[in-house]
């Protein structure tokens, strides 16, 4: 299993647990003290927990190898249930939250009495620290996926959103708690329900926002974006250097999976070079020996065929070898 899948998995184990934990716990909070923004904690965290299963449904699905019918593989599995998984915080955590939150808001007044709230804010200073935890865990397996590249250009760009949703998703699940908090806090200061109800739709905004740059980074994939142009760059500049190559006259690159890429090139090969000159002259020399002349020439045409199959086998090898990434070339001898 590659390292970035690897440490992406065990990131997206660690927070189906922690979320399962801190959901229950969230659930009983709100049993006990009906507060708008803990309900909304305890959705957003059972959002988060079903969201994280189908990213480990994503990552086995997408683990497959190249079969007759997928003959690519089934990388791209992983985009899709990512993008199912956002669909369903946009319309579960983000539509529910926020309606719940607007709701109880609009039939709250300033005056309304407000509960002992102390056994639901212990529970969130707990889901606090255990969110942190796997929100620690998260950013480690992103650091370790984007090797060289910049953290921020990573979690922009990268080709494995899955280990950015859930770093994501920790993150805003942090913020969530500190929102409630937050809300819960002011509500005793105030003796007020209304700044817990509004925390509970803040807590549902967040989700909404989550939801869609989980759609638009996975589904950028899924509409087959190229590798980095840095990526691309050095494709073309190792090909260009090739002592065969004459030019490269199109390259084009598409994610697959997380560190996987298919790559289109169209070359010219340096002709003067592949000829062999010691062999075309001794069929000359069969030639001017009186040999027919249209039997040797088809047997120089074979040779070249040949060499030049010899050329790109050895060039996609190299390629390979250089580029690990690059499991799929589909290379044009122009």
């Amino acid at each position: 299993m590659d390292i970035r899948t690897d440490s992406t998995l065990r990131a997206v184990l660690a927070a189906v647990a922690g979320n399962a934990l801190v959901t229950t716990a969230k659930f009983v909070g709100w049993f006990i003290s009906l507060s708008p923004s803990m309900l909304a904690e305890a959705v957003h965290s059972l959002a988060d927990t079903l969201n994280q299963v189908l990213l480990f449904v994503g990552i086995r699905h997408g683990a497959g190898k190249p079969t007759p019918a997928y003959p690519f593989g089934k990388g791209r599995a992983r985009y899709i249930w990512n993008l199912v998984s956002a669909m369903g915080i946009f319309f579960v955590g983000f539509g529910f939250t926020t309606y719940h939150g607007v709701s109880e808001l609009l039939m709250l007044t300033p005056h309304d009495a407000v509960g002992d709230n102390s056994t639901a804010i212990l529970i969130l200073i707990f889901a606090f620290v255990v969110e942190t935890y796997t929100l620690l865990l998260a950013y480690k397996a992103v650091q370790e996926a984007r090797g060289d590249r910049a953290f921020w250009d990573y979690v922009r760009t990268g080709d494995d959103p899955t280990g950015v949703a859930v770093l994501l998703e920790d993150a805003i699940a942090v913020i969530g708690v500190l929102t409630a908090l937050t809300g819960l806090w002011l509500s005793n200061i105030f003796q007020s329900p209304v700044p817990d109800a509004i925390c509970s739709i803040i807590i549902g905004c967040l989700l909404g926002i989550m939801a869609v740059i989980l759609a638009i980074s996975n589904g950028r994939i899924l509409m087959g974006i190229s590798a980095t142009a840095d990526e691309e760059t050095e494709i073309r500049e190792f090909i260009e250097s090739y002592p065969t190559v004459e030019r490269v006259a199109s390259l084009k690159t598409a994610v697959l999976a997380p560190g996987s890429l298919r790559l289109a090139v169209e070359i010219e090969f340096h002709g003067g070079i592949l000829i062999q000159r010691e062999q075309i002259e001794r069929d000359a020399e069969r030639i001017r020996d009186g040999e027919d002349p249209a039997y040797i020439l088809f047997e120089t045409a074979e040779r070249m065929v040949r060499v030049v199959g010899r050329e790109i086998n050895k060039l996609e090898s190299d390629v390979v070898a250089r580029f690990p990434q690059v499991h799929v070339i589909d290379l044009e001898v122009n």
